[in-house]
């Protein structure tokens, strides 16, 4: 954890926040550190590793619950601890699974019984996280109550009589805490894999302009400055949308929108948007968000489904609303550029990618910096294309 450069301060209007130390350069580590607790999101499950997140097609599942999957013995140990209780309770109550906040919960409540220190909460504990109970309508809190209800459902076979427990665990007021601190989990390619709570990550307020950037590294959360920062000066940075993705769930909308997994899915994906594009063809300008969004999902859909000049043609189209989107240096614009530069290369376009992952090598140095992996692999595709480049 880089904690050297940041301290929390009394922020007037706002609570407290983050403020630099010392002048920042654009691209510096400011903070890394690992969440108080974590869940792959349901969409994600039997895809990603429960402990590390990152991909695999050859996951080990728990044998006593049969929902964990794991990269192997190393990272089953390891999520052991906070697996071990849970496991119980999602066998208790199969074939049903838990939505993700009510998983999530389960784990903090685990973890505040273990009265277990983490490094993340150096700058503000759990305990500190402020909640947004103030804010929100009866309509929202009946959405939060029921939450609670389901997690003491949850949590029956290991905690029988609630009223045992200490006055701090509150399920309700760990729903309201949940709903406004908690961060949306994303891989290399910035695509939701997990929720998770950083305490310290909360002192963060919100920018439309922000001189700082969060990335993940697996379950490891990176705060990187994007611009020069003086002394003094306060950190802001985009919010990942963790508070969305709860708020979903409370509005029962969560299962409307599901990952696909088979082939004929991704044929049903991109089925739909062809059409809805087509539709509005003449209509509706790239730049349109929703039109952007519908671009982004054929791109994923004949990227899954192999089709690669198509795919090309679609993740073309977005860059320009990218650019106007997510100007300056952005990491979702350097992942969007990485993956227009790689479909661009196996099409043998090699002129035309190495410019493309040039630009995306220009971003990605500062939001991700030199040692992240996504950076690793885009310096290799480049230099692969550079050396194709010097032989014609």
């Amino acid at each position: 954890m880089e904690l050297a450069a940041l301290e929390r301060f009394p922020s007037p209007g706002k609570g407290s926040g983050l403020r630099s130390r010392r002048r920042v350069r654009p691209g510096e580590l400011l903070y890394r550190a690992e969440p108080f607790a974590y869940v792959v999101t349901k969409e994600q499950l039997g895809a990603v590793c429960e402990r590390c997140l990152r991909r695999n097609e050859h996951l080990h599942r728990c044998s006593q619950c049969k929902v964990a999957k794991y990269c192997g013995k190393s990272c089953q140990k390891e999520a052991w601890l906070d697996h071990k209780q849970e496991c119980r309770c999602l066998k208790s109550i199969e074939p049903n699974f838990p939505p993700d906040s009510v998983r999530l919960a389960g784990r903090i409540v685990f973890k505040l019984l273990r009265q277990s220190v983490c490094l993340s909460e150096r700058l503000y504990s759990f305990s500190d996280l402020q909640s947004n109970i103030e804010q929100l309508s009866e309509e929202m809190k009946d959405g939060l109550r029921h939450l609670a209800q389901t997690l003491q459902l949850y949590l029956k076979t290991e905690i029988q009589d609630v009223s045992h427990l200490p006055p701090a665990i509150d399920f309700f007021q760990i729903f309201t805490k949940v709903t406004c601190n908690c961060f949306t989990i994303s891989n290399g390619e910035m695509q939701d894999v997990g929720v998770g709570l950083y305490p310290s990550m909360s002192l963060l307020n919100h920018s439309c302009d922000p001189n700082c950037v969060i990335i993940f590294e697996g379950y490891q959360l990176l705060l990187r400055s994007v611009r020069e920062i003086q002394i003094g000066e306060e950190q802001d940075a985009e919010k990942l949308a963790g508070e969305e993705h709860v708020w979903k769930e409370v509005k029962n909308a969560v299962n409307e929108v599901r990952y696909p997994k088979s082939k004929e899915e991704w044929e049903q994906v991109l089925a739909r948007c062809q059409n809805l594009l087509s539709s509005n063809m003449g209509r509706l300008p790239d730049t349109n968000i929703y039109q952007l969004k519908m671009l982004d999902c054929a791109m994923d859909a004949c990227i899954n489904l192999e089709s690669w000049e198509e795919a090309l043609y679609y993740g073309s189209r977005t860059l320009g609303p990218y650019r106007l989107y997510y100007p300056g240096f952005h990491p979702l614009r350097a992942v969007q550029l990485m993956r227009v530069g790689k479909l661009q290369y196996s099409q043998d376009m090699f002129p035309q990618a190495l410019e493309t992952l040039k630009q995306a090598y220009h971003i990605m140095k500062v939001t991700h910096g030199t040692d992240h992996s996504l950076m690793q692999a885009l310096m290799e595709i480049k230099e692969q294309c550079e050396a194709i480049m010097r032989t014609q």
